[in-house]
């Protein structure tokens, strides 16, 4: 067995989804958390923790011990204000670089989880590849990709990977949740009435493209995009949905300019509560996108990787997991 991995964000979605796998294969695994942290999908007796956060309050000679992987998950998808996205994404992955430097004698590897939207959308039948100039639209992709030039700073010290998934969806998200929770109800809106053309990734699938990105010598250096090999549009999947709920579901468009009244007036509701709103201005402009799509050609090719799960089994998959957390 070689090293310990370390993982940050291992509580999170597709953290955990992460540490589940690797525990299964053996290894030696050990995630970075918060003392409030909530650890329900991290129960395996063999898992070890270090407490701390991505500051220099981390006792980072503790978190680094005979670690030669690391996986950098952690980071922040839903912000009630933009400093907060750049806090997380940025500074915090400058704040785990620093300290990797560190230990750069003993670490094979650095993979960073990134983002599709570090990029930003394609056009219309023009998904975006590894060679597109990043040009992200919102201040999430923008502190993602301050994120990746962070994380590459450190590419003359030890081995650095860039993973970019588009939207993650699967048993444990609660991103798309809200998504899927519409569908059960009937309802399926969207901003525009124009159809639109989208990525996705079941989190399995994911969780094996990273791991992949890990053991390849091939990737020290390189971003890829992990993803369907299909680029779904958004119609198609709202059908998929409706047949797997057996619901009969009206679609229906909002205006552009109301999604965004609608969007500000729930900025101003989660001042007051304090809590990241459902939908905000950002998320309008990334919802309004004719495409976000991504080619994961050079992730074909270069790492072995293929999509092993299904559009409509993993749809199945994580409906029938949210009804049996009751959260439909």
């Amino acid at each position: 067995m070689g090293g310990k991995i370390l993982v940050t964000g291992g509580t999170g979605f597709v953290g955990s989804h992460l540490v589940d796998r690797l525990i299964e294969q053996g290894k030696s695994v050990r995630c970075l958390v918060r003392r409030s942290s909530n650890l329900k999908y991290l129960k395996d007796p063999q898992l070890e923790f270090v407490y701390g956060g991505l500051d220099e309050m981390t006792d980072w000679d503790e978190a680094f011990a005979d670690v030669d992987t690391v996986y950098h998950i952690a980071g922040v998808t839903f912000a009630r204000r933009a400093q907060d996205y750049f806090v997380a994404n940025h500074q915090g992955t400058e704040t785990i670089i620093a300290a990797a430097i560190k230990h750069r004698n003993q670490l094979k590897k650095f993979i960073h989880i990134s983002s599709l939207a570090a990029v930003g959308p394609g056009e219309k039948d023009k998904p975006v590849d590894e060679n597109t100039l990043p040009a992200p639209i919102t201040p999430y992709g923008r502190s993602k990709l301050m994120g990746e030039e962070a994380a590459m700073t450190a590419a003359n010290f030890f081995p650095v990977t860039i993973v970019r998934p588009p939207a993650v969806y699967g048993p444990r998200d609660y991103a798309l949740y809200e998504l899927f929770k519409s569908i059960a109800k009937g309802l399926s809106p969207s901003i525009g009435n124009y159809d639109k053309q989208i990525s996705l990734v079941h989190v399995a699938d994911l969780v094996d493209g990273m791991i992949l990105a890990a053991e390849k010598d091939v990737s020290k250096g390189r971003a890829y995009f992990i993803s369907s090999d299909e680029i779904y549009s958004y119609k198609a999947l709202i059908e998929i949905l409706a047949i797997i709920f057996d619901k009969r579901v009206r679609s229906f468009a909002i205006p552009r300019p109301l999604a965004y009244v609608v969007a500000a007036v729930a900025e101003i509701g989660a001042a007051v509560t304090r809590k990241p709103p459902v939908i905000n201005r950002d998320k309008v402009t990334d919802l309004s996108q004719v495409c976000w799509g991504c080619s994961i050609e050079r992730a074909k090719q270069e790492l072995g990787y293929k999509q092993s799960v299904p559009i409509t089994e993993g749809l199945r998959e994580t409906i029938n997991w949210y009804k049996n957390e009751g959260w439909l």
